[in-house]
């Protein structure tokens, strides 16, 4: 071979290339990482580069693209923002969708004709569907206008008000619900108090929440906020977890005698859920109650007046 003949000619800059730098350019200003000057003068070297190592001369000190902010604990925002999710069984609400099955089991046929269950926080309404033969006016109480519009799609009368000042009479409901909800209120108290004062004489309070514990903060969120579709992001603030006992005296001087067991998903369920070869995961009572746990009892007494607003004390 001739020494002084030819090599392959320079590899040359495709207008794939050429287009997905300018691209990276526009998101650089439209983030703010990049100065409307340095844009064009940058722009006028990717038109004119020749070769690839000519455009990633240009885009190798681009400011990076900052990082996610955290996500807000307990930011009530997210239920608006993710309200269209909550039909999907394998969505941002998944885990919720599990919990209603088992929070359904505890509550029994009503007893009388017209009896009213109220539903505490009942975001999308995901416990009507179970709960839909056993006799009940359903109504839902959230303050998410979106979730609100879902709830009522599954024939929940829907209610937009705080869980911890709901504008219905005392002793109207035969049944009060407060599923995953109790970890979401600052002020536990007075959402117990509402939630007794609701019942009427030997109705039903039934509840679900996460254990104030080491062990429930890791699992809920350092773990189950993690893993695609149980948790979203930023949905719990571990400092609002609630303390077993706790509960139970505010219940009790309310007049409920809370019972309390354990609940976790069936180990089993959870590879075939993520592989797609399982609708939904089913729950189980345990005795352990560090983590999640369900409480039930009756109204037995009158409620005690509920605490005055802080502030108002």
């Amino acid at each position: 071979m001739n020494s002084l003949e030819a090599g392959p000619p320079p590899p040359r800059v495709s207008d794939a290339e050429r287009e997905h730098a300018l691209e990276l350019l526009r998101e650089g200003v439209a983030q703010g990482r990049v100065s409307h000057d340095t844009f064009l003068r940058r722009m006028e070297v990717v038109l004119g580069a020749r070769r690839p190592d000519e455009l990633r001369a240009v885009l190798e000190d681009l400011p990076r693209r900052a990082p996610a902010p955290e996500p807000v604990p307990n930011d009530p925002a997210l239920y608006e923002r993710l309200a269209d999710r909550w039909g999907d069984p394998r969505g941002d609400f998944a885990m919720l969708h599990w919990l209603a099955v088992a929070r359904a089991e505890l509550v029994p046929p009503a007893r009388r004709s017209g009896a009213v269950l109220v539903d505490l926080g009942c975001g999308g309404g995901l416990l009507a569907p179970h709960l839909r033969h056993h006799g009940y006016r359903h109504v839902g109480v959230d303050l998410s206008p979106r979730s609100l519009a879902v709830a009522r799609e599954h024939g929940v009368r829907v209610v937009r008000a705080d869980v911890t000042a709901v504008p219905l009479p005392d002793g109207v409901a035969d049944v009060v619900v407060a599923g995953e909800i109790l970890e979401h209120v600052p002020d536990l108290p007075r959402a117990v108090a509402e939630a007794c004062r609701l019942l009427r004489p030997d109705g039903l309070l039934v509840v679900d929440t996460l254990a104030d514990t080491v062990l429930a903060r890791w699992v809920a969120v350092h773990l189950g906020e993690r893993i695609p579709r149980v948790a979203p992001r930023g949905v719990h603030d571990p400092a609002l977890f609630v303390n077993r006992e706790r509960l139970g005296r505010e219940c009790a001087r309310h007049g409920v005698r809370l019972r309390i067991r354990g609940l976790r998903p069936v180990v089993r369920d959870l590879p075939a859920w993520l592989t797609g070869r399982r609708d939904t995961v089913r729950m189980r009572p345990v005795r352990d109650t560090s983590i999640l746990y369900q409480g039930i009892g009756r109204r037995t007494a009158p409620a005690a007046r509920a605490p005055a607003p802080r502030g108002e004390r």
